[in-house]
């Protein structure tokens, strides 16, 4: 683990940031979660329950999507002949559409929260299959447990064996890139490849600039986050702010990551004066600067589930906030009204743009704040957003 600050980065992170820029990262929330590479299958519906995954440390990452409907669970399995991360996010959208908004993803193991969610689907991730024989044993699993079937295969071979194998049992699925393949293939007049990243067609000769650039970026945007260099903000692109557990860091890399956007992001404390830089508007553009806020009942949850993990009683961000009896006030009603009025009066102040984040996914806000960048100030580089 590498220590930036507060914030603690993993070895996953940075290698994803360094070697990954030429693909989305899926970070999750206000977290960088990982796929759980589980492929043993459930083989009863009562597997489907909380208790499953209780003796698990908090802080493994968890590929469960955990939203309560009705008074039963809703098995969802996903099929990938890669990472999985496709398949979720669709079903992520789509679950939106329902009384499942996105907001409610959780963890499997927050059992609290997911007792009060609006409805309950269980998913498990079987990643990089590329046999008929656990294609055989996945969709077997599911019939037994009367799960439906969200697949992303590029072999035409094995998506025709889903089919039919589902067709078969009468399992519910989904095909998530058939259809799109069939398409591209009538509109180009070309066939498919049939292979999960065909590295040898896209493999360059030479690294191009915008991979240079991208670099650059995420040293950058690591050096400058948490407000740890405020003598960077002048030469940053993109400027956020707003109150801690608002998912300043994991939005600032993705901006960083994916468009090759220089972020600086700084923490806005109520007992700390932000640095003066931010203020000078010689230095940063306030159109160049973005207020993240969030709904207060969201922001109070999200500090309390902090404090109960890390057994703290003080503040994240090195800041001690005790109240008359020695407990930390970091996850008081009060204290988070206060600390979200003071980053709005700011905002207000000093003419940035706030975005809500409550319930949005970090790459739809780093999506916004792109188009936003664009009207305003048009291309930023060559990489424009």
């Amino acid at each position: 683990m590498i220590r930036l600050g507060s914030k603690v980065l993993s070895f996953g992170m940075l290698v994803s940031a360094a070697s990954g820029f030429h693909r989305q990262s899926a970070v999750t929330r206000a977290s960088f979660g990982l796929l759980k590479n589980t492929h043993e299958p459930w083989t009863d519906l009562e597997k489907l329950g909380i208790d499953e995954d209780d003796d698990e440390d908090e802080n493994e990452s968890d590929c469960d999507i955990r939203l309560k409907f009705g008074s039963s669970r809703r098995p969802v399995f996903l099929i990938s002949d890669s990472t999985g991360i496709m398949a979720r996010t669709a079903l992520q959208s789509c679950l939106a559409q329902f009384p499942c908004d996105e907001r409610y993803v959780e963890r499997a193991n927050s059992e609290d929260m997911a007792n009060r969610l609006p409805c309950d689907v269980r998913t498990r991730t079987y990643p990089f299959v590329k046999d008929e024989e656990n294609l055989l044993a996945i969709v077997e699993t599911a019939q037994k447990s009367r799960a439906m079937i969200f697949f992303t295969l590029a072999d035409p071979e094995l998506r025709a064996k889903v089919r039919s194998l589902c067709a078969a049992s009468e399992t519910p699925f989904v095909d998530l890139l058939g259809p799109s393949l069939d398409a591209m293939s009538s509109f180009l007049g070309q066939s498919p490849l049939g292979t999960p990243r065909p590295r040898d067609v896209t493999k360059r000769a030479t690294l191009s600039d915008s991979y240079f650039k991208r670099i650059e970026a995420m040293e950058f945007t690591l050096r400058a986050d948490d407000g740890q260099a405020p003598w960077l903000l002048e030469a940053a692109e993109v400027v956020i702010v707003g109150v801690s557990r608002t998912g300043k860091t994991p939005l600032s890399v993705i901006l960083s990551q994916t468009q090759g956007l220089r972020v600086a992001n700084i923490p806005l404390v109520q007992e700390v004066k932000a640095p003066e830089e931010l203020f000078d508007a010689n230095k940063v553009d306030p159109d160049r600067v973005f207020c993240l806020t969030i709904a207060p009942n969201e922001l109070k949850k999200i500090r309390s589930t902090r404090l109960e993990r890390s057994a703290m009683n003080t503040m994240s961000d090195n800041i001690s906030l005790l109240d008359g009896e020695g407990k930390s006030n970091y996850a008081d009603r009060a204290y988070v009204m206060k600390d979200l009025r003071n980053a709005r009066e700011l905002s207000i102040e000093h003419g940035w743009e706030m975005i809500d984040v409550t319930g949005r996914a970090v790459e739809e806000t780093a999506s916004y704040i792109c188009e936003l960048l664009k009207n305003r100030l048009g291309s930023l580089h060559e990489n424009e957003c």
